[in-house]
Formats: C-alpha cells, sequence, structure tokens
C-alpha cells in the first residue's frame, strides 16, 4: 500500500479561496517558493507539473520566433528551454524533447494536426502517464474538458474537427461518431449538461467563470476524501493559479481588453484555448 505523505501545518493554513473574491492572503510565485521548501523533493516534483502548460506556451513561442512576452510561471528559464533541447542533462521533460525533434525535422507527430495541439497532445499523454490518484484524474478531466468545449464549439458555429481533438479515447471517439446532443456520454460525464448550458451563455466573460467554476467543484469532487496530502495541495494550487488570472481581469480595463481579444477569436478554435484556468 503507497501512504501518502502528510502536510497537516501546510494545509491546514491554506486560506479559503473563491471566485470574486477581492484579494487571497498568497501570491502564486511566493507559494510555489515556499513548497519548494517545505515538500518532499518528490512531491515537489508533481507542483512543478501544474506549470508545465507555461513552458509549453514559452517553448512553442521560442521555436516558432512569436514576439510574446516570457510566462515567468513557468519552470523554467529562457536559457534553460534553449539549452535543454540539445543537453538532456538540463531535465527537460521527454515530450518536450520529442516535439523539438519533430519541429526541427518538420516530421508532424500527428498529421494533420497544428504544432500546438500536437503539443498538447503530448504533454497530456506524458502527464497522465506519469501520475497517480489525484493528478491523472485531473489531466484526464482537463484533457477531456477541452475537447468537449472544442467540440460543442464546433457544432455551434459549424467548423471541421479535424485536427482539434487532443488524444485516441472514449470521448473523442464518442465526439466523432455520435450526433446526439450530449455525443452519448451523458452518464459518464454528468457534467456535460452543465457545459451545453454554459455554451448557450451570451457573455462571454460570464461563459469563461461559468467553465472555472465547473472545474472548481471537479477539483473538490476528486479531493473528497484527501485531507492532509499533497493531492489537497495541488487541488489548492490550481484554484490559486486560475484566482491570479481572475484578479487581473476584475478591473474594468481587463475585462474591456479580455473581451474584445476573445470576441475576435470566438468562431475559431482558439477561444476554447485562450482562456485556460
Amino acid at each position: 500500500m503507497n501512504t501518502k505523505r502528510e502536510y497537516h501545518y501546510l494545509v491546514a493554513g491554506l486560506p479559503d479561496i473563491i471566485i470574486g473574491q477581492s484579494k487571497v492572503s498568497l501570491k502564486v510565485a511566493g507559494f510555489k517558493e515556499e513548497l519548494r521548501q517545505f515538500l518532499h523533493p518528490e512531491d515537489f516534483k508533481l507542483v512543478e507539473m501544474l506549470f508545465l502548460r507555461f513552458d509549453n506556451q514559452n517553448l512553442l513561442n521560442l521555436l516558432q520566433k512569436k514576439d510574446e512576452p516570457w510566462d515567468v510561471m513557468g519552470n523554467f528559464s529562457p536559457e534553460q528551454l534553449q539549452q535543454g533541447m540539445e543537453d538532456p542533462a538540463i531535465g527537460l521533460p521527454a515530450y518536450m524533447l520529442v516535439f523539438y525533434h519533430a519541429f526541427r525535422e518538420d516530421t508532424p507527430i500527428v498529421n494533420g494536426m497544428s504544432w500546438e495541439n500536437q503539443l498538447t497532445q503530448v504533454f497530456f499523454q506524458h502527464v497522465i502517464e506519469h501520475t497517480e490518484g489525484f493528478l491523472k484524474e485531473w489531466f484526464t478531466f482537463d484533457r477531456d474538458l477541452k475537447n468537449l468545449l472544442a467540440a460543442i464549439s464546433a457544432r455551434r458555429h459549424g467548423i471541421s474537427l479535424e485536427g482539434q481533438l487532443i488524444g485516441q479515447n472514449e470521448v473523442t471517439s464518442a465526439i466523432q461518431k455520435s450526433h446526439a446532443r450530449d455525443f452519448g456520454l451523458l452518464n459518464e460525464y454528468p457534467y456535460i449538461e452543465k457545459l451545453l448550458k454554459v455554451e448557450e451563455q451570451t457573455d462571454i466573460l460570464e461563459r469563461e467563470r461559468s467553465i472555472t467554476q465547473l472545474k472548481w467543484a471537479q477539483i473538490e469532487e476528486l479531493n473528497t476524501f484527501n485531507y492532509f496530502t499533497i493531492d489537497k495541495i495541488l487541488g489548492f494550487l490550481l484554484k490559486l493559479i486560475s484566482f491570479e488570472r481572475w484578479a487581473a481581469l476584475d478591473a474594468a480595463d481587463g475585462k474591456d481588453i479580455f473581451r474584445q481579444k476573445i470576441g475576435a477569436m470566438e468562431h475559431s478554435f482558439d477561444f476554447s484555448k485562450e482562456f485556460q484556468i
């Protein structure tokens, strides 16, 4: 039996956070460093997995030579990413090296799929294969949610799903084959009904807020019987990361910029990827 380490003092000190509150006493960057100090090294590796999606975007921008600001939320510096693609000693995750070599040689991992989606696919394959318990269930949920949102959006706007679905599993198979409103998945994935209602919302910002609330509810459900373990800390960290994103949008200017940006992309698949919290 695998007994997980418990962090009673750390978990007991975590504040409650809800979407819409004005502020919280913790900042993601500071909390991450606190976890680096107090967690067992093996548990901190799980924390770093939650920040890989920021590394993914940095890697994509680097390879495609996009003039985008570096996201400091990632685990790796620009120098580490650049050097790590040629030097395995830097310790980049294996999926990044697979992606880099495919990109460099212009040999797609999956034909007919954008480089961004290919990176997303190898990322999810990696994290799902290398985790267990809460984190494995969370990444599986997150992948399935992205696929369902893409499918619902495609139906709504009459867009082809070719090259857009991530992975091959029960959800992607049902999406591709079923013409039912819920893709025939409602019994196994009851949250689909909420997703369908969310997509009917006309206010883009409120639609994304509803999706975030659904994610937070899933975190709570997955952690129902986790009390003082790393799983509880990971769930809180996921919420804290998204809370900071929302806090940045709570100012009127932030909301206006978000609506303009997303509104311009609403009829493309970039819409479903832009606000990932």
